[in-house]
C-alpha cells in the first residue's frame, strides 16, 4: 500500500466500530478456558451473527465455523417433546397415557406415571437408570428395565427433579408408536421438514462431516474429554447453529411440524422448577421457563463429557441466543446472560 494512503487511512482505521459481540465473546471464552464455540444470534427474525471462535480440533488446528457438528446434549430433550406432541397430533399416543400402557411389565408404583410426567420431570423416578454405562451400546429398554426395582424419589405429580430415565422411555415410545427409531422418526418428522441437514444421533464410531471434538482440562492441561460411546436419548443429538437458526425459525413462525397450540403448549409452566421462594423458573415440556432482569427466557441447557451448550429464547424481546461449545468447564449460559444484556442495552 502507498505509504500517503496508508497515513491517510489510520485516522479512520483507529476509530472503526470493534464488534461488541466478538469482544464479549472472545474475553468469556479465555476467562473459562473453552477450546471452541459456534455461536448464533437471531433478532426480530434475522441473524444477526452466525459464526464460530476458536477450535474444533486442536491437533489438526481445525477452527470451528457456522457449520462445526457439535454435540448439543440435553438440548435435544426438545427434539424428543415435539416428537410426542407430534405423534399425539397423528393420533398415535395421549399425553395422559399411563406408562403401563407402553411398559405393560412395570411396576406397580409407576401405575401413576404418564407420558406428560415423562416430559416434564415429574415422575418421581431416580434421575439416572442404573444400567447406564458410558462405554456400552445397549437397547434403551434394557437401560429402562434397570430402573424397575428402585423405589420413587417422591410421589408422582408432586415435584420437579430432572430425569434422564424418563426421556429413555419417551424415547422408546417414540420407537413403539412411530414403528422406527426414534432417531429416524425425529430427523423424518422434524429436521427434514426444519431443513435441519446437519444434525445426528451421536454415533461415537460413524464418520460425520465437520464433527467438533470435545475437550477437557486436567488441572491447567488440556486433553481429549472422555469418549461417549453410549447413545443417550436425553441427550441424543449432534447438530449446528445454522441448524439450530432453521430450528429457531421454526419455533419463531409455529406454523410447521406442530399446530400452533402445541407449539405453545410446550411452552407452558407445569412445574416449578426450584424450591427457592423467589424464583419464577419453572419447567414445562423440554424446555425451561424463567425471567431474567424483567425479560421472559425459554431455554435450555446442555452437557456432556466434552460438551456444554445453551440456547435461550427471550421470546418478549424475539431474541434468541444459541451457544454450543467443546469443552467441558465452559458455562455458556453465563455467555447468554452476558450477550442478552448486552442486546437489552441496544
Amino acid at each position: 500500500m502507498n505509504k500517503l494512503l496508508l497515513f491517510l487511512l489510520l485516522p479512520c482505521l483507529s476509530f472503526a466500530q470493534v464488534d461488541s459481540t466478538d469482544i464479549i465473546v472472545t474475553q468469556m471464552m479465555k476467562k473459562q478456558k473453552i477450546v471452541g464455540l459456534s455461536l448464533a444470534i437471531i433478532k426480530n427474525g434475522q441473524t444477526v451473527t452466525n459464526k464460530g471462535y476458536g477450535l474444533a480440533n486442536v491437533e489438526l488446528n481445525v477452527p470451528v465455523n457456522s457449520e462445526s457438528v457439535i454435540r448439543i446434549s440435553s438440548i435435544s430433550k426438545q427434539f424428543f417433546t415435539t416428537a410426542i406432541m407430534k405423534l399425539m397430533e397423528e393420533g398415535k399416543l395421549d399425553i395422559d397415557d399411563g406408562v403401563h400402557k407402553y411398559f405393560p411389565d412395570a411396576p406397580e408404583t409407576w401405575r401413576p406415571i404418564t407420558i406428560k410426567n415423562l416430559m416434564t420431570h415429574t415422575s418421581g423416578l431416580k434421575r439416572e437408570p442404573p444400567a447406564y454405562d458410558n462405554f456400552k451400546i445397549q437397547p434403551d429398554l434394557d437401560v429402562i428395565k434397570s430402573a424397575y426395582n428402585l423405589p420413587l424419589d417422591f410421589k408422582t405429580g408432586e415435584k420437579f427433579q430432572y430425569c434422564n430415565t424418563g426421556y429413555y422411555m419417551l424415547a422408546e415410545i417414540i420407537k413403539q408408536v412411530s414403528g422406527m427409531p426414534w432417531q429416524d422418526y425425529i430427523r423424518s418428522a422434524l429436521f427434514i421438514p426444519a431443513g435441519m441437514n446437519n444434525s445426528y444421533l451421536t454415533d461415537f464410531y460413524q464418520i460425520i462431516p465437520n464433527r467438533a471434538n470435545g475437550y477437557m482440562h486436567k488441572k491447567d492441561t488440556l486433553v481429549n474429554a472422555t469418549a461417549m460411546v453410549a447413545i443417550r436419548p436425553s441427550g441424543g443429538f449432534l447438530s449446528t447453529s445454522t441448524d439450530m437458526i432453521l430450528w429457531d425459525k421454526v419455533l419463531r413462525e409455529k406454523n410447521k411440524i406442530l399446530k400452533k397450540e402445541n407449539w405453545e403448549l410446550l411452552w407452558q409452566p407445569f412445574i416449578k422448577a426450584s424450591g427457592s421462594l423467589d424464583s419464577k423458573a419453572h419447567y414445562g415440556f423440554g424446555w425451561y421457563i424463567d425471567e431474567r432482569n424483567g425479560h421472559k427466557v425459554i431455554w435450555h441447557g446442555g452437557a456432556n463429557a466434552g460438551f456444554r451448550s445453551n440456547y435461550a429464547r427471550f421470546v418478549n424481546d424475539d431474541l434468541s441466543i444459541i451457544i454450543l461449545t467443546n469443552t467441558e468447564e465452559a458455562n455458556p449460559g453465563a455467555i447468554v446472560e452476558a450477550l442478552s444484556a448486552y442486546y437489552f442495552r441496544k
